[in-house]
């Protein structure tokens, strides 16, 4: 009996190993990629729930991921100022950190039982004041309570039991107080803090810290449940970026014509600006109408680059996109720097795959790679380029 069961045992192995592990890797019937679980941008955007804010945009920092390239590149010298971003870019908890002042530092210990050395990865979606912000690394929880009970505003610390977890709370939803202001409180917020598992989550409102750890523990959907967020997960994974912006809220050729009616006469505006604009959208090719984008930066051994993923409805889109974005690469200008396009470009590299058009620019268009293409805002005008408008 021995024989037919150990070969019985052998054909079962042999099929186990051939059979794809769905669990694990699953490709998407759409796009054709494989959707990887371990993929950081999906565990990053399992903290965010999926809702009308979060949808708009979701910024993304791998910090410690742009460590590891730069030692792996140390002839190539960042002169765009990209790494700089993980410092305090898309931050409110760290806008006023500083590396060199040891004062500063030390407050953020004495505060929180934290620095920005412990931070490894961030994400942050929303707008000021209300941003839904997180942070993931090495963290102390021991060190945190120590810090949150006897710093500042320990006064009107609660200790909030929500579920499984808890959070620390200072004050009401939104409160500020400028006579409590320092560089962890620039207005003198109280927030709400949480460590769940290896992220720290720090927003100003109770509902927001509690929408994330629903969101972190399956119990709401987060942007990770997102087909279209996942399927650009992967187009950026494979170019290898360490920051990402993440978006739904995409722009056409009427949304930009009504932008600038609206917003002719904001203070930012001007003439030369706007006659800009409108060559870059008028008598031009347009995109193709797409579902959603991400925008990211990168390093290699050619240098610093900007990424550029297209979600778009069907293959045949994402060849004619692939296209089109060469094309307007190639024939449009820059309208806040004044120049071509390919002017601020070394190698341009934009191939379609599935239903992703991606492209991979090195060079100085990688400079300001977070605001380029963000969103239509007078707030923020003399930033945003019209180069991914569709039709």
């Amino acid at each position: 009996m021995k024989k037919p069961i150990i070969a019985i045992l052998l054909i079962l192995f042999m099929v186990a190993a051939i059979v794809p592990r769905t669990s694990c890797n699953a490709e998407t019937e759409e796009t054709g990629q494989v959707a990887s679980e371990s993929n950081r941008w999906l565990e990053l955007l399992k903290v965010l729930p999926k809702n009308e804010t979060t949808l708009k945009g979701a910024y993304l920092q791998d910090s410690a991921y742009l460590k590891e390239k730069v030692k792996q590149h140390p002839e190539i010298t960042d002169r765009y100022g990209v790494s700089h971003l993980s410092a305090s870019s898309m931050s409110s908890l760290f806008s006023r950190y500083n590396f060199v002042d040891t004062e500063i530092v030390n407050e953020y210990k004495d505060t929180l039982g934290f620095t920005f050395d412990n931070v490894g990865q961030m994400i942050s979606s929303g707008e000021d004041p209300r941003v839904y912000e997180a942070y993931r690394g090495s963290f102390n929880k021991a060190d945190i309570d120590s810090a949150v009970k006897s710093g500042p505003l320990n006064d009107l610390l609660e200790i909030v039991q929500y579920g499984d977890s808890e959070f620390y709370s200072w004050g009401g939803d939104d409160e500020f107080n400028l006579d409590r202001r320092s560089s962890v409180r620039p207005l003198g917020r109280g927030h709400r803090l949480a460590l769940v598992d290896d992220f720290i989550f720090w927003m100003v409102w109770t509902e927001g810290i509690e929408e994330m750890i629903d969101s972190y523990n399956d119990r709401v959907d987060s942007l990770a449940d997102v087909e279209e967020y996942r399927s650009i997960a992967e187009g950026l994974a494979a170019l290898d970026v360490f920051h990402a912006y993440f978006s739904m809220n995409i722009h056409s050729y009427s949304d930009m014509v009504n932008w600038l009616e609206q917003n002719q006469d904001y203070p930012h505006y001007h003439p030369e600006a706007k006659q800009r604009i409108e060559e870059a959208i008028e008598d031009t090719a347009l995109l193709q109408p797409y579902r959603a984008f991400a925008t990211g930066a990168g390093l290699d051994e050619d240098g610093y680059y900007l990424a550029i993923v297209l979600l778009n409805p069907d293959e045949d889109t994402a060849s004619r996109n692939a296209s089109l974005l060469k094309k307007r690469i190639k024939e449009t200008r820059s309208v806040w720097q004044e120049n071509s396009w390919m002017y601020w470009i070394d190698s341009m590299r934009v191939e379609h795959k599935g239903r992703l058009t991606t492209a991979k620019l090195h060079g100085a268009i990688c400079e300001f790679w977070w605001e380029r293409f963000e969103k239509l805002d007078p707030r923020v005008a003399g930033v945003y380029e019209p180069l991914l408008l569709h039709e």
